[in-house]
């Protein structure tokens, strides 16, 4: 019996042996694939990224405003609605991931301003598009994230995002749908921008309940009064008239 179970205990043992270096070398390839192989920008590339104009290698020429430029409840309320935990998550759990998306198929879990702007910047390299695989977007969001500070990828995320109306980036987007600055947009506007960015809508029709969730979502962040809130709920929300080239709505 003793006997049975000393085989027994280095069968297990080799079995796990060859399981480890299974596990090192697909580690191994899997770094060179993603990391390397499929030519994703590099992080010096990323570091290189000017703030002075547009980061996307595709952008339209157009210009860029320094985070530090644009009003905090706009900053803030952003990263309420679109990824709450920005500061807080400062990276992927790779493995985590990687085994999420080869098991489902599907790329990491919601991480709109992170995986917006890798998705943008991943044009810095030409040949590249939208299109990456699960696994090639975990990576690169994890290459992202150790190149750039937060703060810098907010401000990519902020200067580059489409909203709708040929506008790139929230200045553009005041710009179209309101015709003001950006110190001058009131709680509900900035709400409506809010929804823009997650769905630049081509037929430009608004919906007042999803303005009223992006609103509720400032107001539990901390961001604005129930006062506030309620204020910004009830005020009709104005828009520039669509320009020539789009289609008109039927209902604002």
């Amino acid at each position: 019996m003793r006997k049975f179970l000393v085989i027994a205990a280095k069968t297990v043992l080799a079995v796990l042996s060859l399981a480890a270096v299974g596990l090192l070398a697909f580690s191994g390839w899997l770094v060179w694939h993603y990391g390397y192989s499929i030519g994703l920008p590099t992080e010096a590339q990323l570091a290189a990224v000017s703030s002075t104009s547009p980061a996307c290698g595709t952008a339209p020429k157009r210009a860029t405003i320094p985070l530090a430029n644009i009003p905090p409840l706009l900053r803030q309320a952003v990263i309420a609605y679109e990824e709450p935990d920005f500061y807080e998550a400062w990276t992927l759990n790779p493995i985590v991931e990687i085994a999420l998306g080869l098991s489902t198929g599907r790329g990491p879990r919601p991480a709109g301003i992170t995986q917006s702007v890798a998705h943008c910047l991943v044009l810095l390299t030409p040949g590249n598009d939208h299109q990456l695989d699960p696994i090639a977007s975990i990576y690169f969001m994890q290459r992202v994230t150790r190149s750039l500070s937060r703060d810098r990828i907010l401000e990519i995320y902020l200067n580059e995002r489409y909203l709708g109306r040929s506008a790139y980036g929230v200045v553009a987007g005041a710009e179209a749908y309101f015709g003001k600055a950006l110190a001058e947009l009131d709680v509900d506007e900035i709400a409506f921008l809010m929804i823009r960015a997650r769905q630049p809508r081509p037929s430009q029709y608004f919906d007042t309940r999803s303005r009223d969730r992006a609103i509720d979502r400032m107001q539990t962040a901390g961001l604005i009064s129930e006062t506030q809130a309620a204020a910004a709920k009830s005020r009709p929300l104005l828009l520039n008239d669509v320009p020539s080239t789009q289609a008109k709505p039927v209902n604002q």
